[in-house]
């Protein structure tokens, strides 16, 4: 805050000359000076002192807290308990959150951009050390539970397909929707993973029709990731959530659209950020090796099924690390649609 000398020695001539006015002499003019001079002083004393207590209390925070993890850590019973109980606060509380956020997010769209890429590189050589892995070491085959109600004593390693009854959503169907909402998926969901090189947004290979003209050796395979609010809205109105997701489940941001060509070769499917997996085939077919997790691999035992439109699989992915291979005599583009729930 700067100081105006002039305003300040003008002030002072004219509070004299008021004083002189009213009879009031020299000494007791310079005395009220002293006095107003020692009231500012004890006030910025103070605030001085109340700062220094908030620093002081602060760090007498930060060493608790310090202190408290280490004798957390160095303590495994009561580690153990502290964890087992706040899991089951974590969901609902991000829950929570999330819906907090959604007004926010409405009203400032790009704040998204801090959360449209992963935050961690995926460590390929990361393990669970002594993973229990019995939900999936009796499992042999992918049954149908259509129709059956998913409880929450569920066995989670089992992975299982339902048939539904929606409409086949093509490459037509996606185009349509693409143009309807071109600005949108232009500026928050443009980029795609392919293995054809002249592929670099969804808009050029929505544009190529590939489904009308296919490629030299209709292989082409495209992944669309939408990890937005405003274009996974959208996408969920060819894709919506399932009828049968258990209620206590809930959908994570992260979104994909696969697109495969007949002969779209082998590859992975990704693992999302929640791991109850759910993967819906809405045109043509894959075939899918289920393929245990790292972790799993001595215990649990592949096997291979035949996804085709209408049908959707559940697994999760801790047990199960499918691949996506091409189905025996298709002749069509496959679309499918794989999100997560946490």
């Amino acid at each position: 805050m700067t100081i105006d000398l002039e305003e300040y020695k003008r002030r002072v001539v004219e509070i004299k000359r008021q004083a002189y006015e009213n009879d009031i002499n020299e000494i007791e003019v310079e005395k009220i000076f002293d006095e107003v001079f020692e009231m500012l002083e004890a006030r910025q004393a103070s605030k001085s002192c109340n700062l220094i207590m908030m620093i002081k209390s602060l760090i007498f925070l930060v060493f608790a807290l310090i202190l408290g993890m280490i004798s957390l850590y160095n303590h495994p019973s009561t580690h153990n308990i502290l964890l087992r109980n706040l899991q089951n606060f974590i969901y609902p509380g991000m829950k929570v959150f999330r819906k907090l956020a959604v007004p926010i997010i409405s009203n400032y769209p790009s704040l998204t951009e801090f959360y449209d890429e992963w935050c961690l590189v995926e460590n390929s050589l990361f393990r669970v050390a002594e993973m229990d892995c019995w939900p999936c070491d009796s499992i042999r085959s992918v049954p149908d539970l259509t129709g059956h109600n998913i409880t929450a004593s569920f066995n989670p390693g089992i992975p299982y397909t339902r048939i539904e009854n929606g409409n086949i959503v093509n490459l037509k169907e996606l185009f349509k929707l693409y143009k309807n909402n071109k600005a949108i998926f232009d500026r928050d969901a443009s980029r795609v993973l392919t293995n054809n090189d002249s592929f670099r947004t969804i808009e050029e290979v929505l544009t190529a029709r590939n489904d009308l003209y296919p490629s030299k050796y209709k292989d082409v395979h495209v992944t669309w990731r939408i990890n937005r609010m405003t274009p996974g809205r959208i996408i969920r109105k060819l894709f919506p959530k399932p009828v049968e997701t258990p209620d206590w489940w809930s959908q994570s941001m992260e979104k994909f659209v696969f697109i495969d060509e007949p002969r779209s070769p082998a590859y992975t499917l990704p693992n999302p950020e929640c791991s109850n997996i759910f993967m819906r085939c809405t045109n043509g077919a894959r075939l899918l090796h289920m393929i245990p997790s790292p972790e799993c691999i001595q215990q649990c035992k592949p096997s291979t099924i035949i996804l085709p439109a209408h049908h959707t699989l559940w697994y999760n992915w801790w047990y199960w690390r499918p691949v996506s291979l091409p189905a025996t005599n298709s002749t069509e583009i496959s679309i499918n649609y794989l999100t997560s729930f946490c």
